[in-house]
Parts: C-alpha cells; structure tokens; sequence
C-alpha cells in the first residue's frame, strides 16, 4: 500500500521535518582490507576551519549547527530516551559470532571523522530537509568483520529502540564512510538524532540512515523495512539537487546586479558545476563553487545576476561529479525522492 510519508509524519503530530544522511565514495571493494583517513577526503588545515563559509546574507553555513540540523522522525509522540549505561548493540543473524557491545566497545574499535551532508527522501525540489555535519565514528564494516560477516549474508538490518527498521545491502555496510557514529560537530549525539549510536549511509537518503540502533542482523535474503511497506523505495540512493537561498522566492530586488547563491548536493558523485537561467531554462551561465568539506558533502555556490523585468526569475541546475546534468523531470518525493528544477520568482522596484 502506498502511503504518503509526509502525511504519516503530519499525523504523528510533528512541527518538523528532514533526514539524516548522504553520499557514498564507493572506496571499499570486498570484505576485508578496509582503510581510510580518519578526516576523509579532508585536509588537517581545512578540517579545523570554517572556511568554505559564503560572507553573503541567507546563505547557510558550511555545517550546520546542530540545533539547526533537521530531524525527522515517525514516532507519534516521543522519540526514545536511552541510557547510555544500559545500552547495548546485538550483532546478529548470518554471522559466524554473535555480538554484545555497550558504547564503550564501540568507541574502543579505530575512530572515523567525516564531514557528510544528510538528505530526508521526503525533501521537496527547494525544501530545507538537508543539512551538513562533521560527525565521529566506526566503521560498520569493522564491526562486521569481529564479528565474521558470512559469505551467504546478503542484507544489513538494522533494528532501532523505536521499532524502526531499515537495511542496506551488504556491498554498501562494508564501504568505508557507512559508519556507526556517535558524535555529531564533536559533541555527542543529541536524542534527536539517535543517541547513543545511529548509522550514517552515504549516498543514501535519510531512511537509509537509521537513529536509536539496537540490533544489526545480517540476512541471507531480501528485507523491507518500515517505509518500504508502505510503498517507498528499497534503493534510497540521493537523486541530484541544488537550491537558490538568496533570495528567497517572492522577495524584492533591486533593478541591479545581485549576488545570488545557494547549495548543490549530488551524494557520494560530488558536484562538478552549477549554473543558473534568467529565462526558465532557455539559456544557462556558470556559478563560482566553493570547495566541498569533503567528497560526501554539499558545496555552496554563488554568482552574480542582473534581474530583468517586474517579475524576474531565477533557475538552478547542477551537474554532478560524474558529468551527468540534475534531471528537469519533476517528480515528487514518493517513491524514490524529489527531483526537477528550483525556481524563484521574484520582484523588481
């Protein structure tokens, strides 16, 4: 049966919405003899900085504070409370050794840090349910290889305090950015975002991306997790999408050169350019792009435009690492997320 997600959140009474996570580097081959800087894609200077930050007003930071970060959640009234003490990580299912490990087992396998954007699959073409962080954990596949991952598994599910459920396939848990994090922009995770330990998936829509994880079980067949019974995608792989932040739809501008921007985002194949049109499409000029934190996050873009007309509009389009151009399809977010063209239009005087 198909159901609209956003209805289902709607009526579990939530003011809010957004995701979790994003993009896949597609750096690991195997199941075994995985490595990769602890700051990926990520220089020690660049790390420790805000650089990629755009000085014009609206635009969004290069991380997003974490109070700002999107949440989304299915839970009708109150999302779990766990204690850390008392929590625990059952690794299951098609293994050759069962696995018990509390927090402090978790944190003791090698620490990954990478910065990643996280994308909710319910985003719509313009929407705010995409944010970006730096977050601290462990390789899954770490964990599943302790635990000697069999050759027959085929599917990672993951089993969260909440009964959410969602699995990957397993070529996917073994990359080295699918994490097990435990911190977010250095802190750790707060109860919104999945406290003590959720999974990050990059390439990956938020579903993907599971919070409150207490069991992770290896299966030999196919698995269909809570949104996938109800009609959205078992894939989940992040579709192409870029944003105009300044200015926002409907506001005035003056009949002068403006300085626009906003933000691309093409999970794990990266952005390699953004243009902008004055007329709907017809014709297209190039944009400046900041340098991405990393290969699995947004980058923000800027350019200079000079409105036309009483009712000018402007339109966005990226093109992703790979050369292939954001579709003009508009879709909506059900069953394997949004996709067409952001356009504002505006007002001149």
């Amino acid at each position: 049966m198909n159901v609209d997600r956003r209805t289902l959140l709607k009526r579990a009474g939530l003011a809010s919405a957004g995701l979790l996570l994003g993009g896949s580097a597609g750096l690991a081959s195997g199941r075994s003899g995985l490595f990769l800087p602890d700051r990926f894609g990520v220089s020690e200077a660049l790390a420790g900085t805000l650089g990629q930050d755009v000085d014009l007003a609206g635009m969004p930071p290069a991380i997003t504070p974490v109070e700002r970060f999107y949440t989304v959640s299915k839970n009708t009234f109150a999302d779990p409370v766990i204690d850390a003490s008392r929590w625990r990580l059952r690794v299951t299912g098609s293994v050759a050794s069962s696995l018990d490990l509390d927090l402090d087992a978790i944190r003791a396998f090698p620490t990954v840090r990478q910065y990643q954007t996280l994308e909710c699959i319910d985003n719509q073409v313009g929407g705010d349910l995409i944010s970006n962080a730096e977050w601290t954990g462990v390789r899954l596949a770490d964990v599943l290889q302790r635990a000697g991952l069999r050759d027959s598994a085929r599917r990672i599910v993951f089993q969260c305090e909440d009964d959410y459920s969602d699995s990957i396939p397993v070529e996917k848990a073994l990359e080295a950015t699918t994490l097990l994090a435990f911190e977010m922009n250095g802190q750790p995770l707060p109860p919104s975002h999945g406290f003590p330990v959720r999974v990050l998936s990059p390439n990956l829509y938020g579903i993907k991306n599971p919070k409150w994880v207490v069991e992770i079980r290896a299966v030999d067949g196919d698995y269909r997790g809570f949104w996938q019974r109800r009609g959205w995608t078992n894939d989940g792989i992040i579709k192409t999408m870029s944003r105009i932040d300044v200015p926002a739809n409907g506001s005035s501008v003056a009949a002068s050169a403006q300085r626009v921007g906003g933000i691309a985002f093409a999970g794990g194949r990266g952005v390699q350019g953004v243009e902008i049109s004055a007329d709907r499409g017809r014709s297209w000029s190039p944009t400046t792009l900041a340098a991405a934190l990393s290969p699995l996050s947004w980058v923000l873009w800027t350019a200079d435009w000079l409105p036309q007309g009483r009712t000018p509009t402007l339109t966005v389009r990226a093109t992703d690492g790979t050369g292939a151009v954001q579709t003009a399809d508009e879709r909506p977010p059900l069953p394997d997320g949004s996709s067409g063209y952001h356009t504002v239009t505006l007002r001149t005087g």
